[in-house]
């Protein structure tokens, strides 16, 4: 019996869209039974608020970083990360659960979105030079 990965089964967008259905409702079901009705509200109340106020701060802060890259003709790769990782750390703060918050934060606050960027772009670049190493044309020769 042959195991196939889940991305040959199932299209990455139906992946995402299962996670941001299925993973909600499990975290509310598993809270409301452990820690009880008034704590979950008030722990997703919480966590969108400040989830909220941190994404408005580092979303100007990034926007400012953005239009100075661009204004000096320098490649915005990084501020682009990091204000693609505030949508998806808002996203998982208004989500309600304790796990998308703690996620949610992980990506809100510059030290780790430091590191997730510093990943994300090594990641890019050992991919971008092993694709390219048997891809790359000959050199054009000019005999004079």
């Amino acid at each position: 019996m042959r195991f196939y990965p889940l991305n040959k089964i199932v299209s990455p967008f139906w992946q995402a869209t299962l996670f941001l259905v299925l993973l909600p409702i499990l975290e509310l079901f598993l809270l409301l039974h452990l820690l009880g009705t008034w704590f979950t509200l008030l722990s997703m109340l919480l966590g969108g608020v400040i989830g909220t106020l941190i994404a408005r701060k580092e979303g100007i802060r990034h926007w400012i970083e953005l239009n100075q890259l661009l204004d000096r003709g320098e490649s915005p790769t990084v501020p682009i990360l990091n204000g693609m990782l505030v949508f998806l750390g808002v996203l998982l703060m208004i989500l309600p659960g304790l796990v998308t918050c703690l996620f949610g934060l992980f990506l809100l606050f510059p030290l780790t979105r430091f590191l997730v960027v510093t990943h994300l772009v090594l990641q890019f670049d050992s991919y971008r030079l092993r694709t390219r190493k048997g891809n790359t044309p000959p050199p054009d020769i000019i005999d004079v």
